[in-house]
């Protein structure tokens, strides 16, 4: 909350500024203007002393305009800035207020609150992200326009392999600025409107909730139905009130278990949102995420993971990835990847998602916890039991601690710990006697074979026996037991059957 009020006063603060210098300057020097002060504003860490970028012609034009903005300092802005904001909001700021690696965010409210149209493309804001910008440029492009523009030409061969070459190897040199007077391409007014509301749409999609909750499904659909007729009446099928109406709608039938509806329903909201509100709007990208879950709830979770990556992209892009819903976004993506058994990509994206919840909320936080069980869950799903059992042990370890030794959550994870260490240990004795020579043929797998009956002998027996190939089973018998068991008896059959898979499954265990 802290660093969403900081960088709404800035910004605002900086539009205050900015029309102050803008409002007696003649437009054909508002770019310049307007690139020299964002240069000032975020571009410090690229260049600490930005110079204005004036056309000299257009200083003859205009002899008599004031051109104040070219001696604006870093400083002096964020003087300006400092007395906005204690005059409007009464608090102080200094130039280290500004929140790190939120560049792109603040560039985007200042775009918005000034009407500011910039081209779309990689802005360098310090020195390393300037670098990787010219090696990431096509120098032999740059190389190619260049001659072009000279009328450079040659007749013979060996002079165009080697311009040739000098074009491949050379690169153009990083950016010394930020931002440049044509990054600026136009200023459009910025309008405050109040759309009236309409109350009848209002209380036959309330009535329509009450009655559901009321486990009148018959009557709550009906007056859902009709509120929606009456919004897509008043309104039209474009308008911000259509697309959240939708919105609701979808979460509301999906809830119904009338996923099809709800995802129909989802897709308008997005169609609309989008059309309305923009395409970065933070409830279009709340559009794209309740869509991609309802995708996820009816089985098509390969769209359902496109969706959730859009809206991921456009999240970074509005809060960046510090942000507490990330981790649930961040999360979602992990579950969609282990429901299509792609149990290694799950387990790095829950490793993102303990990373931004250790730093947004701290490492003993019990939503570190949470998601440290889920990447005990994918570690033990992709076969390492052991690292598995590490993170399991820190995630009851805080559960404990911060929700007590009762809690559902600490008996669960104390339940799976259990089962991960006794696995883990098997694991580290079957090694074990692999390493001395002992054990002639172990194959452990994610599905392991059912145990051959011996003589006398019947087939359910033998399976009550059956070491756990899962995580959800602890064995019983002693370590012995099971090594004897692994090394298989004289009188056990040599014939081999067709493995069946393991019939516990990471739902079930956690009904």
């Amino acid at each position: 909350m802290k660093t969403l009020a900081l960088q709404e006063m800035l910004s605002r603060a900086f539009k205050h500024v900015a029309n102050s210098k803008l409002r007696h300057l003649p437009p054909v020097f508002a770019p310049a203007c307007i690139s020299h002060l964002l240069n000032c504003f975020l571009g410090t860490g690229l260049n600490a002393n930005p110079a204005a970028e004036t056309d000299e012609s257009l200083k003859q034009l205009y002899p008599g305009v004031d051109l104040s903005f070219e001696k604006v300092t870093p400083e002096s802005l964020w003087t300006e800035i400092a007395e906005q904001v204690s005059m409007r909001y009464r608090f102080d700021v200094t130039k280290d207020s500004l929140p790190a690696g939120r560049d792109l965010q603040m560039l985007r409210e200042v775009s918005l609150k000034l009407g500011l149209q910039l081209v779309a493309k990689d802005y360098a804001f310090d020195k390393a992200q300037a670098t990787a910008t010219a090696e990431a440029a096509p120098a032999s492009d740059t190389a190619a326009v260049n001659g072009h523009a000279n009328g450079s030409s040659t007749s013979s061969k060996k002079k165009k392999k080697a311009t040739a070459g000098q074009q491949r190897t050379a690169s153009p040199p990083p950016p010394t600025l930020t931002f440049h007077p044509e990054d600026i391409l136009n200023l459009v007014p910025i309008i405050k409107e109040a759309s009236p509301k309409s109350a009848l749409a209002e209380e036959a999609f309330e009535g329509g909730r009450l009655s559901i909750a009321q486990d009148q499904k018959g009557i709550g659909s009906e007056l859902l139905l009709e509120s929606l007729s009456l919004y897509e009446q008043i309104y039209g099928i474009l308008h911000p009130e259509v697309a959240r109406a939708y919105l609701n709608l979808s979460t509301l039938y999906y809830g119904m278990e009338e996923k099809q509806a709800a995802v129909e329903l989802a897709r308008k909201a997005v169609i609309v949102s989008e059309r309305t509100l923009g395409v970065d709007s933070a409830e279009t990208i709340l559009s794209y995420l309740n869509l991609g879950l309802f995708e996820h709830g009816t089985g098509n979770s390969k769209a359902a993971l496109e969706y959730i990556l859009h809206a991921l992209e456009l999240w970074k892009l509005i809060y960046g990835l510090n942000h507490p819903d990330s981790i649930t976004t961040v999360n979602n993506v992990a579950v969609m990847l282990q429901t299509q058994s792609r149990f290694t990509e799950s387990r790095v994206w829950f490793e993102a998602a303990l990373a931004i919840s250790e730093e947004v909320t701290g490492k003993d936080s019990v939503s570190s916890a949470t998601v440290l069980y889920q990447l005990a869950h994918a570690l033990a799903l992709e076969g390492d039991s052991r690292a598995g059992q590490k993170r399991m042990h820190e995630a009851h370890k805080i559960f404990h601690r911060e929700l007590g030794e009762n809690a559902p959550n600490t008996k669960e994870a104390y339940a799976f710990l259990q089962t991960l260490t006794d696995k883990a240990v098997a694991d580290a004795k079957r090694l074990k006697e692999i390493a001395t020579g002992k054990l002639r043929r172990v194959r452990f797998a994610s599905n392991v074979p059912r145990p051959q009956p011996q003589i006398g002998q019947s087939s359910r027996e033998a399976s009550r026996g059956q070491v756990p190939g899962g995580v959800d089973q602890v064995d019983q018998r002693s370590i012995d037991e099971l090594l004897k068991y692994i090394e298989g008896s004289p009188s056990q059959t040599k014939t081999s059957k067709k493995q069946s898979p393991n019939p516990k499954k990471r739902g079930q265990r956690r009904k």
